[in-house]
């Protein structure tokens, strides 16, 4: 494995001791560069067991970088990531830090569901087949086991009637909440949303909110990356505003939308709300 030690190559190891037992998610110090382009520039926030945790912010602040470094998708340059008390991507043996065989990543990401922009979703499977691929794929689930589970998601989130359907046949909405019966379907205990309805029509927003306001009241851990201020008022317990790769802000969403601190955060409300 190599030695991550280095800001230029992985995290900087911190104090040796994992943090206390708590958060679903710690951040310390996390940078994340892309050549001499910083975007993440020493993140550090927490997300409680439960929470519903909204990261809003102009294009470009690093929100989506953020959320990528989170299950490892972007290696980060320097600091830190748990979930669930566990380093993200790398091991830590006396004080260094080793990065994770790809493998032992796969396997960490597991307990990560994550629902991009856009759907990606097989266009040669149904919907129902959609669902169900991971679980039998990646889990080694049965097929009828895992038929039944995503038979039960895509009832959950709406598409009961539309299980035979394949992706051309459905709307974005459709398509977007049949992507978040997909990541149900591995049992996360934790999940990611980049701006999931970002690339929908103004009147398929509402279906997939529905969804994701159901996912919090059963107790799911979410982290959203929205320009849905409307929906992190409503819905998120914890909200940061991130810019340039720092985080500006960070409060209760009643708090930071209706009385922003910082003139920065002032500033691009005044042009979203």
């Amino acid at each position: 494995m190599s030695d991550a030690t280095d800001a230029g190559a992985g995290p900087v190891p911190a104090p040796a001791g994992a943090p206390a037992p708590g958060p679903m998610v710690r951040a310390e110090r996390v940078h994340k560069s892309f050549g001499l382009v910083e975007v993440l520039r020493g993140i550090d926030l927490e997300v409680r067991n439960g929470e519903v945790f909204c990261l809003v912010g102009p294009s470009g602040s690093g929100k989506s970088t953020f959320l990528r470094c989170i299950n490892h998708l972007e290696k980060i340059n320097a600091g830190r990531l748990w979930v669930d008390g566990r380093l993200v991507g790398y091991r830590q043996k006396g004080d260094k830090l080793y990065e994770m065989r790809e493998r032992e990543v796969a396997q960490q990401r597991r307990d990560i569901g994550m629902v991009f922009q856009r759907f990606n979703l097989f266009p040669h499977m149904t919907a129902l087949e959609n669902v169900m691929e991971a679980p039998v794929q990646v889990k080694g689930k049965s097929r009828r086991e895992a038929r039944e589970s995503a038979e039960r998601l895509l009832e959950r989130v709406g598409l009961a009637d539309r299980m035979r359907n394949y992706p051309a046949q459905l709307s974005g909405g459709q398509q977007q909440r049949v992507a978040i019966a997909r990541a149900l379907a591995m049992e996360p205990k934790l999940m990611l949303f980049d701006e999931p309805t970002s690339a929908l029509d103004p009147e398929l927003v509402g279906e997939v909110l529905d969804v994701m306001r159901q996912l919090a009241e059963d107790g799911m851990t979410m982290i959203v990356v929205t320009h849905e201020m409307g929906f992190a008022r409503e819905v998120g317990d914890s909200l940061v505003f991130m810019d340039a790769g720092v985080v500006v802000e960070a409060g209760s969403p009643r708090e930071v939308l209706t009385n922003p601190r910082h003139e920065r955060t002032r500033a691009f409300l005044s042009k979203v709300l």
